[in-house]
């Protein structure tokens, strides 16, 4: 029991530790990665065409109204005539289910993912997952890093093709085409394809530039300045918030603190996103997509994005967005291997081969009783039930040893000082009444994992975010707001400790008769549901421990 205390203890705290005297090194990106600064040319990477990149701004000539002009008898080579001002900002809403997606026509970029299911802590709302941050970009926006350019991409009009969609299963899939004609010529097409039965939008960005050679052709599409939907979720040292890229088959995550250089990743992309502890927005590419960038633009702005690939006059890429919670299931089905955003923190990575079974086991007794908190009862019936052969027997070893307690006195003070000659008598007493003295460990043991698979489902996982059981407990997966939990879980572990044999001396049974007290107080602040799972199986001991030592006969 001390022994598992004490790692318990560790196990809870050592991160905390860690962080306050030496925070993480910075991972070195895996594969086909270069950083470079934000003003300097990238290097070419062996085997992987570069495209040059644009005029740098100071080298256009520039008019009055301060945009870049042609020279005189020269073609034009950007979009100069003015943006029109004639088109106001519409709005376009795009609803699924309880999600709803606004896009502006100014940019043809998403406004809001509002997640209507969730509200935030304020009760001003549903979440918005798209931060507001003023002189920001927003998510979607295409860019160049050519003034000229971008001015066009950012603040044209692009004419939308349905004022209002609503995705439904008598409406399973839709188009919304923005399209944006420049006096210049400069020409784009945006196509977001959604369906009712796919996580997924499908999205086409076709570019056309008559007057612009494939040199100054250099897209990107952007996710930024972040995500929102951080709601009542303190700053955690196990999960972590920010961009995050999956490239050459590992995950890598770049502190917003750590990026000061334009970090590219190439090779085998999956996706690249931004995450939270219960919501992502991934960028997924297909086609005509070279590579990821995550950059920073100032320090709450920090951005994700994909860049195209580019041919004379002409730029085309088409990529999948995923845009919502990280539900185990939903991202699963969705494939492209989006379930490594979710990370189970420092210590559950370890156990997510017990925690998915875990979070499937819970929804299932979910379908049934609708109800997390009775479907954490539930689960911890199967998992007493799946241990209860090992733990049968270990209650009988304890009850074996408490039947030899007076042998081992008589052996200890027959060989007082000889401790080889004590070790072998008690060897052959144990086997002569077929006892072990370490069988009652191992039903202990065999809880960690599970403990901290749970605690780790209870933590992360968004199926269990507010979350409610009853009376008093309306989030499993905060504290309980009263301690009643956590008080009822020491005085049921204190009981079983009462009715647990013992062959310890007074000193170390008075020691084991302050672990309850340590208990409670380090299940103060867990989850309720992890609380409750641990008193319930508590009382199932309890009666498993009454049957054995009052009812066997054996």
């Amino acid at each position: 029991m001390i022994a598992f205390a004490l790692s318990l203890v560790v196990f809870i705290f050592w991160g905390v530790f860690l962080a306050k005297i030496s925070p993480p090194p910075p991972q070195e990106p895996i594969g086909e990665i270069e950083q470079q600064a934000q003003q300097q040319p990238s290097t070419p990477l062996p085997g992987i065409p570069e495209v040059p990149s644009l005029p740098q701004p100071q080298d256009l000539p520039s008019g009055e109204s301060g945009q870049a002009v042609p020279e005189a008898g020269q073609p034009a080579q950007t979009p100069t005539t003015p943006i029109p001002q004639t088109h106001a900002e519409t709005l376009v809403e795009v609803v699924k289910g309880p999600m709803t997606m606004t896009f502006s026509t100014r940019g043809g970029v998403l406004k809001h993912v509002k997640m209507h299911q969730y509200t935030n802590p304020e009760g001003d709302g549903p979440i918005d997952l798209v931060p507001q941050v003023a002189g920001a970009k927003y998510p979607l926006t295409l860019e160049t890093g050519h003034p000229a350019v971008d001015q066009v991409l950012m603040n044209g009009h692009f004419e939308p093709s349905q004022p209002y969609i609503e995705i439904s299963k008598s409406n399973p899939s839709s188009d919304l085409v923005f399209h944006l004609k420049h006096p210049s010529g400069f020409e784009v097409r945006r196509t977001f394809h959604f369906e009712w039965d796919n996580a997924l939008i499908a999205v086409d960005n076709q570019i056309q530039a008559p007057n612009m050679t494939a040199e100054n052709l250099q897209y990107s599409v952007v996710w930024g300045p972040g995500l929102g939907g951080q709601v009542d979720v303190k700053a955690d040292f196990i999960s972590f918030s920010g961009p995050t890229t999956f490239a050459n088959n590992e995950r890598q995550e770049n502190p917003a603190g750590e990026i000061n250089k334009t970090i590219t990743y190439r090779g085998d992309i999956q996706w690249t996103a931004f995450q939270n502890k219960y919501f992502a927005a991934a960028l997924i590419p297909d086609q005509g997509i070279k590579s990821s960038q995550v950059f920073k633009k100032t320090e709450d702005q920090v951005y994700v994005s994909l860049n195209f690939e580019s041919v004379q006059s002409t730029a085309s890429a088409t990529h999948l967005l995923y845009i919502g919670t990280k539900n185990l299931e939903i991202l699963e089905n969705a494939e492209h291997k989006l379930f490594r955003l979710i990370d189970y923190g420092w210590l559950g990575n370890k156990f997510a081969f017990l925690v998915k079974p875990i979070l499937k086991a819970l929804g299932f007794f979910y379908g049934i009783l609708g109800n997390y908190g009775w479907s954490i009862i539930g689960l911890t019936f199967v998992i007493k039930l799946i241990l209860f052969p090992l733990t049968h027997k270990s209650f009988k070893s304890m009850k074996g040893m408490q039947k030899i307690a007076p042998y081992i006195k008589v052996i200890q003070e027959r060989h007082k000082g000889d401790r080889q000659k004590i070790n072998e008598e008690m060897i052959g007493l144990y086997k002569k009444y077929k006892v072990n003295p370490l069988g009652g460990c191992l039903p202990m043991l065999l809880q960690i994992p599970v403990f901290i698979s749970l605690y780790h489902a209870l933590f992360f996982s968004i199926e269990l975010r507010g979350a409610p059981f009853m009376l008093w407990i309306q989030d499993l997966s905060a504290q309980d707001p009263y301690y009643v939990t956590p008080v009822l879980m020491g005085a049921t572990m204190f009981l079983q400790q009462k009715m647990t044999p013992s062959t310890a001396d007074p000193v170390q049974q008075k020691i084991f008769m302050f672990m309850p007290i340590l208990f409670t107080f380090l299940f103060i602040t867990f989850p309720s549901g992890l609380v409750i799972y641990w008193t319930v199986n508590n009382l199932l001991t309890i009666a498993q421990q009454y049957y054995i030592y009052h009812v066997a006969k054996d």
